[in-house]
């Protein structure tokens, strides 16, 4: 009771903190937001005011399809609206003294003929919000038959590191992600496994928070992805249904399927996919020992075979109880498995150039298992208040077996590991959302989260039919987290052009961590602040500038902390690093956005950076371990480009760059280091319609060498290609692609140290040429945004691994 007392007290101060203290008049303005049928803003289309036959005033819809026409005296108007691609908008409407405000208005999209070819409206690739930016995956042609994984791999700005399971945005560490509106934490190859479960047939879009507002925990310093699916709650009944194959250097096969009911105050919707995934892929680790106790060279070369099969679901219901109140529940999870065979091969060359030859047989099993159910209750106060009350349980299990049999000249040995992991959170918050004036509105809230995370790990060897345990490796962790969030964030319309954006959010954590093979228990226990602000200025018609700051946290995940083993060979493992210390990011940005095209400066401070399996030799210099360590400080500077061109009626090029340079100072085993490193990252996309009914897309992107702690990635890149077909009579659509076509989306990791000495380079080679077919076919009623989609465990669910 004494905590739930100073969290309202920490609620009031915050809240006085975010309250502008300066009076707000009234205005004669008319004033709306230009939308299409699915919500999404339209932006630059005319809006004009008429009385009767007579044209008064217009105004050209912003960046975000809103328009505001001033000074109109009381009387019945006409409205306007002509847009290309879309059906003209006529509206009456009765403007009293006061501001008026016409809410969304849809436009209904019209067919246009260009010389006998019939070109139907198509929605753009990219859509800009004030704090975030809309990437409509349905225009994305190259991705069909793949999943959200590989949609984020090739999507501008954002690079995935399928070995660690990271994703970061142009750079900037971290990203959380979400699956429509609720956020996963997980990573590592939990995060890869859930990414890969979700059809990219079954997602609508991407939408990126660069800055994330004060209403979302601050955990994340690369921002926010949120990946909404096709689900919605929707009027009428519909469906869709989608089948895949495919094959690389193996077979692929896939299906997926979503429903909608809605009738009066009772809605339901779902979805279930399917998905099994049968590759190929190469691995390799080339390192050298040079210390008192061991000089060699070691070479391994891992032919690996991976199955992953997954199934994904999300179940849920909405009820409006009364006038001003609604109900809604989902469940939701899913079930991924990632079977593994492998063969190895290792040579070893000692200082004497005595080679020793070993074959490793591994099988490695990686299956996690999740449920999540959620409950949430909005309460509408009157017409522009409401308060929402959300509950979300979220269970995870991990069964990650691994064996590897190890043959050499000298003898044979066999390695075994059992290791289980139960993660259970339980989220609790409760939000106000108001509009205070025609100018002001107002968020604030509460949130606490309780965790706990079991890691059970047992390593043993057999040598000569003798069973050891290796004491060293084989632990039990137990870690419990508890943090309570408090936050207040309003917006702010200075006037006509200019609006501002701002928050600031406390959160207290308190972790503790405890190894049963270590003495002591770690205990963290910190309180923060975290403000953020954004102020967005309308230069003219299609043309805005924004500035914004805001602070972050990146907070170790919770497999980072916690010991394990995952062996790479005899010579190399991955491991845990239980003394990972959260870190503190500051970012500042500028952004110039002028008829689509995007202009962004970004400037991040981190302090202790997190940075992932970087490699030492363990304490008896036999081995090589990859471990996550804190940097002293990172500071990265980025500057992007996105460049959409309209080439023709026929040919739509986006093209997005991106360059940035890296500063990072750390303390590496007693020696200081400083590195610095400028880097360019484009992606290119160029879409064709070659006919009423065919669409064409050639897609890739290329990022040049970057930092990676005191290792370097090295330069790596894609090509894709895409086709899509309208079947006749609405009977479907089918969807080709062909992905990494010149087999050159690999890794190569190098590290070069004298003091102390290191030497590795670590290879990856994935799946090249996948040639995948996709039937996609909806039934049913149109769509509209689901109100309940977003709830309190937005957050929860980013810090496995």
């Amino acid at each position: 009771m004494k905590a739930f007392f100073h969290l309202i007290k920490r609620m009031a101060q915050t809240i006085f903190l975010c309250f502008p203290l300066l009076g707000l008049g009234q205005d004669h303005a008319v004033e709306g937001q230009v939308i299409d049928s699915l919500k999404n803003p339209i932006r630059l289309v005319h809006v004009m005011i008429f009385n009767a036959d007579t044209f008064l005033a217009g105004a050209i819809t912003d960046m975000d399809g809103n328009f505001r026409i001033n000074d109109l005296k009381p009387a019945s108007y006409i409205l306007k609206i002509e847009a290309l691609g879309f059906k003209d908008f006529l509206k009456k409407f009765a403007h009293q003294d006061g501001p008026t405000d016409l809410g969304g208005l849809r436009l209904d999209m019209a067919s246009i003929e260009l010389d006998g070819v019939e070109l139907v409206a198509k929605r753009r690739l990219y859509d800009k919000n004030p704090n975030s930016v809309i990437i409509n995956i349905g225009q994305i042609v190259a991705n069909s038959g793949g999943s959200a994984f590989d949609v984020l791999r090739n999507t501008a700005g954002v690079s995935v590191n399928q070995q660690n399971g990271t994703l970061t945005l142009q750079g900037n560490g971290k990203v959380t992600i979400m699956v429509n509106g609720k956020a996963s934490r997980i990573d590592g190859q939990a995060l890869i496994g859930l990414l890969k479960s979700i059809p990219a047939t079954n997602i609508e879009n991407l939408e990126i928070f660069n800055n994330p507002p004060s209403k979302y925990e601050a955990n994340g310093s690369g921002g926010m992805i949120d990946i909404t699916t096709t689900v919605k709650n929707a009027e009428g009944q519909g469906g869709s249904l989608s089948l895949t194959s495919g094959y690389g250097k193996a077979e692929k096969t896939g299906v997926s399927s979503s429903f909608h009911s809605q009738n009066g105050k009772f809605g339901f919707y779902g979805s279930y996919s399917f998905d099994r995934n049968r590759s190929h892929e190469k691995w390799g680790l080339e390192s050298e020992f040079d210390n008192p106790m061991s000089q060699k060279r070691i070479s391994v070369v891992s032919n690996r075979k991976p199955v992953t099969t997954s199934h994904n679901y999300s179940f849920g219901t909405s009820y409006s109880v009364l006038k001003n109140t609604s109900l809604s529940g989902t469940v939701s999870g899913y079930n991924s498995k990632w079977d593994m065979l492998a063969s190895d091969e290792v040579l070893r060359n000692d200082n004497s150039n005595v080679q020793e030859a070993l074959n490793i047989e591994t099988n490695e099993i990686n299956q996690w298992n999740h449920i999540s159910p959620n409950v949430q209750i909005e309460q509408s106060i009157g017409k522009s208040h409401s308060l929402i009350f959300d509950y979300n349980h979220l269970y995870y299990k991990d069964d990650n077996p691994s064996d590897y049999q190890i043959d050499s000249q000298m003898a044979g040995c066999f390695i075994e590991i059992q290791k289980t992991t139960p993660i259970t959170f339980d989220v609790y918050n409760l939000d106000y959302r108001g509009k205070i004036s025609e100018k002001l509105q107002l968020e604030a809230g509460v949130k606490t989260v309780s965790s706990n995370f079991n890691n059970d790990i047992t390593v043993s060897s057999n040598i000569q039919d003798q069973t050891f345990v290796d004491n060293g490796l084989s632990n039990n962790t137990v870690m419990k987290e508890h943090i309570r969030a408090i936050y207040a964030s309003f917006q702010w319309k200075l006037n006509g052009k200019t609006s501002l954006t701002s928050g600031l959010r406390f959160e207290d954590t308190n972790n503790e961590l405890e190894v049963d093979s270590e003495p002591n228990r770690v205990t963290r226990k910190y309180g923060n602040l975290f403000p953020t602000a954004s102020i967005t200025h309308q230069i003219k018609d299609g043309s805005s500038l924004q500035a914004n700051f805001s602070r972050r946290i990146n907070r170790p995940s919770f497999n980072q902390l916690a010991p394990f083993a995952l062996f790479l060979g005899p010579d190399a493992l991955y491991s845990g690093n239980s003394n990972l210390q959260p870190a503190l990011v500051n970012k500042y940005g500028v952004e110039w956005s002028w008829i689509g095209k995007r202009l962004t400066v970004q400037y991040l401070t981190a302090k202790e950076a997190i940075v992932e399996f970087q490699p030492r030799l363990s304490d008896n210099g036999q081995q090589y371990i990859f471990k996550a360590e804190n940097m002293d400080m990172r500071n990265t500077l980025s500057i992007s480009l996105g460049l959409p061109i309209r080439v023709a009626w026929w040919w739509q090029m986006e093209n997005n760059i991106s360059v940035q340079h890296e500063s990072l100072k750390f303390d590496f085993q007693g020696t200081i280091y400083e590195r610095n490193k400028g880097s360019l990252r484009t992606t290119i996309s160029q879409q064709f319609v070659l006919g009423r009914k065919i669409d064409l897309e050639l897609a890739g992107y290329y990022q040049s060498p970057t930092l990676f702690g005191i290792s370097t990635f090295g330069s790596r890149g894609a090509l894709n290609l895409g086709m899509r077909y309208q079947l006749d009579k609405q009977h479907g659509t089918l969807k080709l692609s062909f992905s990494n076509m010149l087999a050159s989306d690999n890794w190569n990791i190098e590290t070069n140290t004298l003091q102390p000495f290191v030497n590795t380079t670590e290879t990856y080679f994935p799946e090249p040429r996948v040639l995948m077919v996709t039937y996609i076919k909806s039934f049913g009623g149109g769509k509209k945004e689901n109100k309940y989609k977003r709830n309190g465990a937005e957050q929860e669910k980013k810090r496995l691994q």
